[in-house]
């Protein structure tokens, strides 16, 4: 069974993640051409995320974030995990659509999506000093990656500490409790989907 790590713990493991990430992205894109069109930029990522995951060595363990996931889990890593480990999943996303966003260029926003926000906001509030000193003197692209890389960390600790205490919750309901929230859950998909 996996041990739980400490909340310092998984900060360390995040910093060393973004810290591997950003080595691998230099190395890989130091003399790439920038990619002329979508198809072009998507199998420049598709390789370099199958490089990272699978052909490159992390500089702190010797092992591809692929060998360490076996290590860890005992089974070779599916394409797109939802263990925590140092494998960056990769999908392009073909649902993108334009028009998706106002004429201001913001996405518009229900209610679930503003609560995301303000967490959001607050992940950064507590960690804008920390970035702050690791982006110093690099380029505005740089200094963007590496604060999406560290939101989506903060992300993933975040989901997977709630999967946890779901998980316990869970454990001490009945079975029409359960299903109760299943169907709940449906039905609000179900208006969403019609726009009720």
């Amino acid at each position: 069974m996996e041990e739980e790590m400490s909340e310092e713990e998984i900060k360390k493991n995040a910093l060393r993640s973004i810290k591997e990430f950003e080595m691998a992205w230099q190395e890989f894109f130091k003399d790439k051409p920038e990619p002329e069109n979508d198809e072009e930029d998507k199998n420049q990522q598709e390789d370099f995320y199958n490089w990272y995951n699978n052909i490159r060595k992390q500089s702190d363990t010797g092992k591809t974030p692929a060998e360490m996931y076996e290590e860890i889990y005992g089974k070779v890593p599916p394409k797109n995990p939802n263990e925590q480990s140092r494998i960056i999943n990769f999908d392009w996303d073909d649902e993108y659509n334009e028009d998706d966003y106002s004429e201001e260029g913001e996405i518009e926003l229900d209610k679930a999506q503003e609560e995301a926000s303000g967490v959001a906001t607050e992940i950064f509030e507590n960690s804008w000093k920390e970035i702050k000193r690791e982006v110093e003197g690099t380029s505005k692209k740089e200094a963007c990656r590496y604060s999406f890389i560290l939101g989506f960390l903060n992300y993933m600790k975040i989901m997977d500490m709630q999967g946890k205490i779901l998980e316990k919750e869970i454990k001490n309901m009945s079975k029409d409790d359960i299903e109760k929230i299943v169907n709940d859950f449906k039905d609000f998909g179900r208006r969403r989907e019609n726009g009720d």
